[in-house]
């Protein structure tokens, strides 16, 4: 079960789930509801969807340094949400275990480096290619 002092560690440095893999074996209720937020069976259309959300609302460039080479830009918690929609937050809050404000900004944390890491051309895969990476990631996570 998370803690509380990791969200107010991720509130003021989401850049700290550097390694999202031991974050994931250490949070693995946070985990196991990122990993259905960002698949196309979370309701929305998955990662394309989310990063169009994030596109449309005016966070292009922030977006676009995730999936290209170099460092990845910050995105602020509320501009997350104000982008995905306070619907959308809630309802990853809630498969998480946390409240809204936690997983905006746990999403804040773990959203650049997920997106960078699925782009290694600067280019998303397919969804079938996503499900199946999601997959492997959840197989994962289950083992660990």
């Amino acid at each position: 079960k998370c803690t509380v002092g990791i969200f107010d560690q991720i509130l003021k440095n989401p850049d700290m789930i550097g390694d999202i893999a031991k974050f994931a074996v250490d949070n693995p209720q946070v985990a196991g509801a990122a990993m259905k937020f960002l698949g196309s069976t979370g309701g929305q259309g998955g990662v394309a969807d989310i990063v169009s959300s994030l596109q449309s609302a005016g966070l292009g460039d922030v977006v676009s340094s995730w999936l290209g080479n170099g460092s990845n830009t910050a995105v602020a918690p509320a501009a997350l949400e104000s982008a995905l929609g306070s619907d959308r937050i809630s309802q990853f809050a809630s498969e998480a275990g946390v409240s809204g404000s936690e997983a905006s900004a746990i999403l804040a944390g773990i959203l650049p480096q997920v997106i960078d890491k699925m782009s290694p051309e600067g280019q998303l895969p397919d969804t079938g290619a996503l499900d199946g990476v999601l997959g492997s990631l959840m197989g994962a996570l289950k083992r660990g």
